[in-house]
């Protein structure tokens, strides 16, 4: 597999893998953004794998969106919580007040004036109301709450996506620097072998045109090298937007994880694995459940509702005769006929609880068909490396033949330039080979759930 064909693979899969269901979902883009956070230095940073991935947990976009999405959700679980919990509200009123009795009906009363006053009313009240029984209320409750777990399972979920972008982009520039540091070992050797020809048409072994054919070999190498330092650039600017590096902050890399080979691995066992621990299929099973507790929310609509109302204070005619007096009263809620409300609440809530297990179903088929491509993946680009590996080693040795052929003139530049070009195509898959290897076991943590604990073990970056 090659490098850009695995980098669309990586953005597929962070895409299939961001969060659906009743909330909205982290577009695969934002985890390539950030929040920058301080001022740049003016000095070179050095950033290691384990710093790169910490910045992108703290300061991913990503990461940020999805806390306030848990914040949301909490907050919400609070407000559902509170229409179950006791309501104490106080007030105090001093008034001085007349009152027209013939407004309230009493008239031709012999001796009772019709107006009253002034006289005062002074009233200082505690007022408490509470639901003693309320079940769409507890349905609701029981929805938030799950909900709530939901979010908080799609966080954690998240931060594994944003280890898997970071990391990935990570290495992807660390591929680019080894293509650099290769690029310019061409150079150096297409410069020897450019000045060994100039030497050998001086000595009269080889004719002027094979000196010019290694002057384009030589112009040719240096232009690699033009592009791949600008592909470097331009992936260091990428790691340091997912990870908010302040603009214009220099870095290097101080990782450079080696190839090393992964550890076997039971295709059933490894589904387990994923099974008991991705977070996307806990958020996803809390789903159900909030949709599950939706509908019994809108069932109780249809069931009564017992609530308890209390008031207890001081009244009279000043403060100084105010005496104490209190009311409680409980009642009984029962809906008789709401139209058709409850019945479509109903409807609409078992409609959206047949799509939540629906998606839950899909992401169980899901998780095993990850795993199974994973474990492919890692086979598959495992033995890419050591054939890519032999095929460097033999090209070596081509080239090293050829540049001695050339040396005792028996060839010309033709074979020598062939070689170089041999030699370039075997160092760049052996590159895009090891880092294809490396991504395919961040992969595979990633389809098991276990990317943001083992991502440092397993490519091999300092702790």
């Amino acid at each position: 597999m090659t490098t850009r064909g695995f980098a669309l693979t990586l953005v597929t899969m962070i895409a299939a893998a961001a969060p659906a269901g009743a909330q909205a979902p982290v577009a695969p883009d934002l985890f390539l953004h950030s929040v920058p956070a301080g001022q740049p230095t003016g000095q070179t940073l050095p950033l290691s794998l384990a710093d790169a991935v910490k910045r992108g947990l703290d300061q991913n976009l990503g990461v940020i969106l999805e806390q306030t999405r848990v914040d949301a959700s909490g907050g919400r679980h609070l407000r559902d919580l509170a229409d179950l919990l006791p309501h104490v509200s106080g007030g105090l009123r001093d008034s001085d007040q007349v009152v027209n009795l013939a407004a309230f009906g009493f008239t031709g009363f012999p001796g009772i004036p019709q107006i009253i006053g002034p006289f005062g009313v002074f009233d200082a009240r505690l007022f408490a109301s509470a639901p003693l029984y309320d079940a769409s209320a507890l349905g609701t409750l029981r929805e938030s709450r799950a909900l709530e777990r939901a979010e908080t399972s799609t966080y954690r979920n998240v931060r594994e996506l944003v280890v898997l972008a970071v990391g990935s982009a990570y290495l992807a520039a660390v591929a680019d620097a080894v293509r650099v540091d290769s690029a310019k070992a061409e150079v150096a050797t297409a410069e020897m072998l450019a000045r060994l020809a100039d030497d050998q048409r001086t000595a009269g072994v080889v004719a002027g045109i094979d000196v010019l054919r290694q002057q384009v070999q030589l112009e040719a190498v240096r232009a690699r090298l033009i592009t791949v330092q600008n592909d470097f650039e331009k992936q260091k600017l990428k790691l340091a937007r997912a990870i908010g590096l302040p603009p214009g902050q220099a870095f290097d890399l101080s990782d450079r994880p080696a190839y090393t080979p992964a550890a076997p691995i039971d295709l059933e066992t490894a589904i387990a694995q994923a099974y008991a621990s991705r977070d996307d299929l806990r958020s996803a099973e809390a789903r159900v459940q909030a949709a599950e507790a939706a509908r019994q929310a809108a069932r109780g609509g249809a069931y009564p509702s017992v609530h308890v109302d209390a008031d207890y204070g001081a009244l009279g005619s000043s403060v100084s005769t105010a005496e104490r007096t209190y009311t409680v009263a409980a009642g009984v809620r029962m809906p008789i006929f709401d139209g058709g409300t409850t019945r479509g609440k109903v409807q609409q809530a078992d409609a959206d609880l047949r799509a939540r297990q629906a998606e839950l179903d899909d992401l169980r088929a899901d998780i095993r068909a990850d795993v199974t491509a994973a474990l492919l993946d890692l086979h598959a680009t495992d033995a890419s490396v050591h054939v890519a590996d032999n095929a460097r080693t033999l090209a070596r040795e081509q080239l090293q033949q050829a540049e001695d052929r050339f040396r005792a003139g028996v060839t010309n530049t033709i074979e020598l330039a062939e070689a170089q070009e041999t030699d370039v195509l075997a160092t760049e898959r052996y590159i895009s080979s090891v880092y294809a290897h490396t991504l395919a076991k961040a992969s595979l943590a990633r389809a098991l759930g276990q990317l943001e604990e083992q991502f440092l073990k397993l490519v091999g970056g300092q702790q």
